[in-house]
């Protein structure tokens, strides 16, 4: 069929272009706009991130095994401070690794607990430094790491020099605690040298490069008790869930103590992991 000059093969077929008109927005309904938005604003930064911060311990105790008896024991203010737990032995940490995971669900979280400001406020460095001992004889990775990030990051108050001496009647959990405080000062001071700052970087990661060219950065030291804790009468590896049985005879050997800044577990006979302290 032939077509005439006129005509296009599509024009019986396409439909015309659409025509497109201009929006318009009125002053009035802009003003309106900005000023809904400012009232938005207004009312989240007074009412609803308040709010939010206030209620957040309650929803993490609500969540928790006994709520009832934790609100009690965070709210109760005598004594301020918290005292230490009855200590786990090392040799029923080492027959059930999982006593910790077990605990969030039937005893106490620590992983909400540490969200918490009012439980910061009325911790302390000893009840912190057993923590880490239970996850260092139960080879708990994940806890190990968390508890070090909130000494480093939270408790900025919390000086490694300042660690009161435990004098743990028990010779080989007194011999793990000054193994433990030596590492902190380890991880504590590879990440200061690195640029991190406890209390600072977390929330400013930008000052990590100004930090790291500092000539005289704020390095950590152990206690002076750490010193006077020898080490283990024979060697001791903390192995968990393989029926690892600790000697009845096993005692801490008076003396001197050698000097290794790089194996603080190793110089007291004792063999274990700690890698995730360095994960801060």
């Amino acid at each position: 069929m032939s077509m005439t000059p006129n005509e296009s093969p599509t024009s019986s077929t396409e439909p015309p272009p659409m025509t497109r008109f201009p929006v318009i927005v009125s002053k009035r309904n802009a003003s309106t706009n900005t000023l809904s938005r400012r009232i938005n604003s207004w009312i989240y930064r007074n009412i609803q991130r308040p709010w939010m911060i206030f209620s957040a311990p309650f929803y993490f105790v609500l969540w928790g095994p006994h709520p009832v008896h934790l609100a009690f024991t965070l709210f109760w203010p005598f004594p301020w401070k918290f005292p230490l737990p009855p200590p786990l032995p090392v040799q029923d940490l080492l027959d059930d690794p999982n006593i910790i995971l077990n605990r969030r669900f039937t005893d106490v979280n620590y992983v909400t607990l540490r969200k918490i400001v009012r439980f910061r406020q009325r911790d302390t460095p000893l009840r912190s430094l057993y923590r880490l001992y239970e996850t260092v004889v139960a080879d708990n990775e994940d806890e190990m790491m968390q508890e070090s990030q909130y000494w480093f990051h939270k408790q900025t108050d919390w000086l490694l020099v300042d660690i009161p001496d435990p004098q743990d009647p028990d010779p080989v959990r007194y011999a793990i605690l000054a193994s433990l405080t030596d590492a902190l000062v380890l991880s504590f001071n590879h990440k200061i040298k690195y640029g991190m700052r406890r209390g600072i970087t977390d929330k400013q990661p930008m000052k990590i490069c100004e930090f790291r060219s500092d000539p005289d950065p704020p390095l950590e030291s152990s206690p002076t008790w750490c010193m006077e804790v020898g080490p283990l009468s024979q060697r001791l590896e903390l192995m968990p869930g393989i029926g690892t049985i600790i000697p009845g005879d096993l005692t801490v050997i008076p003396g001197p103590l050698t000097t290794d800044d790089f194996r603080p577990f190793f110089k007291r006979n004792i063999v274990a992991n700690f890698v995730q302290l360095y994960n801060i």
